[in-house]
Order: structure tokens, then sequence, then C-alpha cells
């Protein structure tokens, strides 16, 4: 463990300013470097002169007191690294009463920007505990950074532009509880999830896509589903409906084995 301790300041400045270079935090000054017992803590500041609100960036119009925050930053050197600074209150005219906008991290987040992505890059390629373990934070911890992430980077409507989209069902919880998804075969991403695994479900997503741009769908690509193909067939009958080729290839293997056996 790192016992308390504070640098000198030439030290200090020269430190800060390596950290600035590796750090690369835009619009943020380092004011000081030091150890606890957890780390590495950088006191920070933002550069813009006029605060902002943290919820709408609108130009705060009053400030009140200041609570010094740390937010958790990618770890250097082994070492986990916070982010302090005296986050001030503001008044703004839209929202009321908050807190000021800073460059590093989203509005009411203790993770840095730059750790919620690596998270949630993590999260893609690892399972949850993996990525809980490595970056030494909570488990649902890691499933609400990829929410924000999710909300920050998606396009503002991700039902726009449909042409041809590919529908399926994920089990989870063991296989008792089933999820109903909606692919966009071009952008190669999921656009829509919602628990359930029946024509109802499905229901609910064409109900969302709305009746003029349910119009503009192509082609559908599911399961073999009969639910499915009921929910589709009625909300968008001149889409054309495409079978996945590992159902088809399996009924058609269930249909030598049958005849194998009865030729036996």
């Amino acid at each position: 463990m790192y016992a308390c301790s504070r640098m000198s300041a030439e030290p200090c400045m020269r430190a800060a300013s390596l950290l600035k270079t590796l750090l690369q935090l835009n619009q943020t000054r380092i004011l000081d470097v030091a150890f606890d017992e957890e780390g590495l803590v950088a006191t920070v500041c933002p550069t813009t002169r006029v605060p902002r609100c943290g919820s709408c960036g609108c130009k705060a119009r009053r400030v009140y007191d200041c609570r010094q925050r740390d937010w958790r930053h990618l770890d250097l050197g082994g070492m986990m690294l916070r982010l302090r600074y005296a986050v001030r209150r503001v008044r703004c005219r839209l929202c009321r009463i908050t807190t000021e906008r800073v460059p590093w991290a989203q509005h009411d987040s203790g993770f840095t920007t730059a750790f919620e992505d690596h998270t949630a890059w993590l999260a893609q390629r690892a399972d949850r505990t993996t990525v809980s373990t490595l970056l030494r934070i909570a488990w649902r911890t890691v499933g609400r950074i990829i929410g924000r992430v999710a909300d920050r980077l998606r396009p503002d409507d991700r039902l726009d532009g449909l042409t041809h989209i590919g529908v399926d069902e994920l089990s989870y919880r063991r296989h008792h509880e089933y999820v109903t998804v909606v692919v966009d075969h071009q952008r190669g991403e999921v656009v829509w999830a919602h628990p359930g695994k029946n024509a109802d479900t499905l229901k609910i997503f064409f109900a969302e896509l709305g009746v003029e741009r349910t119009a503009q769908l192509e082609a559908v690509t599911i399961d073999m589903s009969a639910a499915y193909i009921k929910a589709i067939t009625e909300a968008s009958p001149n889409a054309q409906i495409i079978f996945d080729r590992f159902h088809v290839q399996r009924l058609a293997h269930d249909a030598l084995d049958e005849v194998r056996r009865r030729g036996a």
C-alpha cells in the first residue's frame, strides 16, 4: 500500500504535466498529484471559466457552494487513479439547481467517460464477472455503466431506416426466461429487445415501429416460429419472410434421418 504523501512543488508540476500528456483529458487542467491508500489522486479542474449545467449544458445563471468529488479513471501503472475536483452547485434556467458539467465525465456518474467506454468495450468480449474482477468494480456497476454508454452512443432512434431485419429469441436464467431480439441486418446491430417470445411480444415491436416504418420493411429473417410468422404477416404483409439457414438445414437432416430409419 502507498502511504499518504505530498510531492514537492517542482516534481508535482512535472508529474502533472506528464499525467496531462498520458491521460489526454480534454479541457482539463491537472493541479496536483498525490498518493493515498487506494492509489493515485489527481486534482483537476475544467479549463472553461463559465460553468454550465451538468444536465442540459446551458450556461449557469448562479453559482452556489461546492463539494469535493472523486471520479474513477483508467488505472495507471497498475494503480487505481481517481480525479478529484470540488464540483460547484449551479442554477440553470431549465434544470433549476444542479451540479456543473465537467469535461471528463457524464452528469451524475462517478466514473470518467474513458473508464466507462473501456468497461463497455471489455463487456463485449468477456463476461460481467470477469470485467468486474479486472476493473475492481461491483458486478452491478458494470451493468449500469453499460447502460450509460449505450444511451450515449446509440442513435437517437434506432428504429429509423429499417428495411431488412432479423428476429430471434434468447434464453437466460437457465432457459426459464426468454427475450425477443430484433437485429438490423444492414448495420449488423441489435435495435430492439423485449421480454417474451410470442406473437404479442413482436406486436409490441411493430407498434413502436409504427405503420409507416413497418411498411418500409422488405425482408424479415426468423427461425420458423409460428408465433413470429403470425405477427409479421399481420403487421407487414408485403415483407418477405426468410427462414434462417440453420433451422432449414436441421429440418432437412431430420427428414434424412427419418428416411434412413424407415429404410433400415
